[in-house]
């Protein structure tokens, strides 16, 4: 998955996680609902912090021992 797709996976799982919020009552629920979202967002982070990895040109080649 592209970098930019990822991105949007992860918004969209953050808002669709604070809007279960704002009306779920159940303390487990509400419970896994953070925990989800917390998730989703040190995912965001992680990509937003960390280009794509590149393949070296060795590997980009086929290059193999």
């Amino acid at each position: 998955m592209a970098s930019s797709e990822a991105e949007f996976v992860h918004r969209e799982n953050i808002k669709h996680f604070e809007k279960r919020l704002e009306t779920e009552t159940d303390p487990a629920t509400r419970k896994l609902l953070l925990k989800l979202l917390d998730e989703e967002k040190a995912k965001l982070l992680n990509i937003t912090n960390h280009p794509p990895y590149k393949r070296s040109i060795r590997s980009a080649e086929g290059y193999h021992r």
